[in-house]
């Protein structure tokens, strides 16, 4: 909100897990019924804790997923990788990146070409896009786009693994904004409250392994 001299007054509560009023628990991240009462998951903020954030859905068994996707209420995340696992968290396998700083952030060339000899290596390309909205944007990734043996799956033994899944984990890595230098920087601890991820939906579709059968 603005104040009476024109300046930007941000108006802060307190999170608090015990008042459904100002709670964001996980569960928020699967009500979306009615986009005009938005939910929204929310981190701790990062003066609270610097690391990694994640988010770990158990399908509870193998899908062959066709899409994933997220729906933030704040600004999307600079820097964010998604990892699927075959064997029920036991082990993880990158599927998709997102970041401004590709190569930087996780060692990949910013959306390379996908052929038919990486079409089941996970990509990496440009999060943010500058004609969308600050708030309510939305990254969708869809797991067989591009790949060129997508046409005929069902005789693609190589996709037909890659798209297989029992459990999904999203990681954030970056904000938008965020400065590492900020982690050490007394007078940027008020200012740190203010930063943390937030989702309004979180959305896997995909069909039940069944090896040909309906």
């Amino acid at each position: 909100s603005n104040d009476d001299k024109g300046e930007i007054v941000r108006n802060c509560q307190i999170c608090d897990a015990s008042n459904p009023k100002r709670a964001h628990p996980t569960s928020y991240l699967t009500d979306l019924n009615n986009p005009n009462n938005v939910t929204c998951w929310m981190s701790e903020p990062f003066s609270q804790s610097l690391h990694n954030v994640s988010l770990t859905l158990s399908l509870g068994k193998k899908y062959e997923l066709t899409y994933i996707s997220l729906q933030f209420c704040n600004q999307k995340p600079d820097s964010l990788a998604l990892y699927k696992s075959m064997d029920y968290g036991k082990t993880w396998h990158p599927f998709q990146f997102y970041s401004s700083q590709c190569r930087k952030m996780y060692g990949r060339q910013n959306r390379a070409a996908i052929t038919k000899a990486n079409e089941q290596e996970a990509l990496c390309t440009d999060a943010q896009s500058n004609v969308e909205p600050i708030t309510g944007a939305r990254i969708a990734f869809s797991t067989l786009e591009g790949r060129p043996s997508a046409y005929d799956f069902d005789n693609s033994p190589v996709l037909q693994d890659w798209v297989t899944a029992t459990d999904i984990k999203v990681m954030f890595n970056r904000l938008v904004g965020w400065m590492p230098e900020m982690a050490n920087d007394n007078e940027s601890l008020s200012q740190r409250d203010t930063y943390f991820y937030a989702v309004s939906d979180l959305a896997v579709g995909g069909r039940c392994k069944c090896n040909g059968h309906a």
